[in-house]
């Protein structure tokens, strides 16, 4: 039980390199971020809950067919693939987790167009927000090296966390 304990803190500690804010239809939302490879393979894994105003922000270095398989997710996942200017591109609400031994034998979802970066959030949000294909979300992230990203449709000053 300890191993396993262990095995999930470490996990803990590759999740996210820095965080910000990411905001969608003014609802601003805390963010979590992956940039590297292992950190991007991680995502949301072993994560029992994700509290409604939070997501994750997979960043990628360019346009490109991004599927996302959710192996060793515990939760169902609210999915956005957007383009360097914040605009969604394809959805996928309510993804489920996927439980099975190898990750190649989960589904991939998503990755039918092009797009900059993979944003997660709980399921439902976008039910809950009304968010679909072409609207815009932006984002400004400090990467745990001290450098900004900022991309999207602007964050207001007062939205900024």
């Amino acid at each position: 039980m300890r191993r396993i304990l262990l095995a999930c803190f470490g996990y803990i500690l590759v999740y996210a390199a820095g965080g910000g804010s990411v905001v969608i239809k003014a609802k601003v939302f805390m963010a979590e971020v992956a940039v590297t490879d292992r950190e991007v393979s991680r995502g949301l894994m072993y994560r029992q809950t994700l509290a409604k105003d939070r997501c994750m922000v997979l960043l990628g270095g360019e346009e490109a067919l991004r599927p996302l398989r959710t192996w060793h997710h515990l939760i169902a996942l609210d999915v956005a693939w957007v383009d360097q200017d914040g605009q969604v591109v394809e959805v996928s609400a309510h993804t489920p987790p996927c439980r099975t031994a190898k990750a190649e034998d989960c589904p991939a979802h998503g990755g039918s167009v092009s797009a900059r970066h993979v944003v997660e959030f709980p399921a439902g949000t976008f039910h809950r927000l009304g968010l679909k294909k072409g609207d815009r979300l932006g984002w400004e992230l400090t990467l745990d090296d001290g450098r900004i990203v900022r991309g999207g449709q602007a964050l207001p000053k007062s939205k900024r966390k």
